[in-house]
């Protein structure tokens, strides 16, 4: 008499990650690049591709072209200079392999373009390398991500297909969609960078370091996971 013998398999976790964030914010930076060190800390999960929504500080949308060092003092808590900020975004960075280089930075770029170009990759699912490319071509780089021109060459060295590039080309092709996300955001009551929700149920405001987006992964993967300990076991 044949056995039958039923094998169950548990359903694989998946990932889905909305990130709010900003090319012209170092801790957008910073906390992309945890993310990324994070996520590779998970095993059997699979993870969608990352979801891109941007939002521009309110010092940019106001004074377009403000002298960098300006930018980071109207960010920065009172006490903090500019100086020992940024000593500590370099010092974060290089343990994460971002190089900033804030000597390269003359004034405060309306990425508002950038962010165009970032929700046309969207279609090819290249929003997360796309950003990546960005946020080296300002902060390591010193290059004007307001440019068209610019973007367009950051867009094709990031693998964007030609399709993508030329709808980039035409100043209409997601502009409403753009200014819509913002005001959305806005009315939401999200008013800085970054913030990362996870499984639209974790919400990770503000920068975090490796540990703490590991911790909130876990988190949006095993809701029930009563031991805080145990999470160890899962990667």
């Amino acid at each position: 008499m044949d056995t039958q013998v039923a094998i169950f398999s548990p359903t694989r976790p998946i990932l889905e990650l909305d990130l709010i964030a900003d090319f012209a914010c170092p801790w957008s930076y910073l906390g992309k690049r945890s993310l990324e060190r994070a996520l590779a800390n998970l095993y059997g999960t699979a993870v969608r591709a990352l979801r891109w929504h941007g939002l521009r500080p309110q010092s940019e949308r106001a004074a377009a072209q403000m002298p960098w060092p300006e930018h980071m003092a109207i960010r920065l808590p009172p006490g903090v200079s500019v100086e020992l900020a940024q000593r500590s975004l370099i010092e974060t960075g290089r343990g994460l392999g971002i190089a900033f280089d804030f000597s390269r930075l003359g004034h405060l770029p309306d990425t508002r373009e950038a962010h165009r170009l970032v929700r046309l990759a969207a279609q090819e699912e290249r929003q997360s390398d796309l950003a990546d490319a960005l946020f080296e071509a300002f902060f390591e780089q010193g290059r004007d991500i307001a440019d068209n021109r610019v973007l367009t060459a950051i867009g094709r060295y990031a693998g964007l297909a030609d399709e993508t590039l030329a709808a980039f080309a035409d100043p209409a092709r997601g502009r409403e969609e753009v200014a819509a996300e913002e005001q959305r955001l806005k009315g939401l009551g999200v008013v800085a960078t970054p913030n990362l929700l996870i499984n639209g149920r974790v919400l990770v405001p503000g920068p975090a370091d490796v540990s703490t987006y590991v911790q909130a992964l876990d988190q949006a993967l095993f809701p029930s996971l009563a031991d805080p300990q145990d999470k160890r076991l899962l990667h």
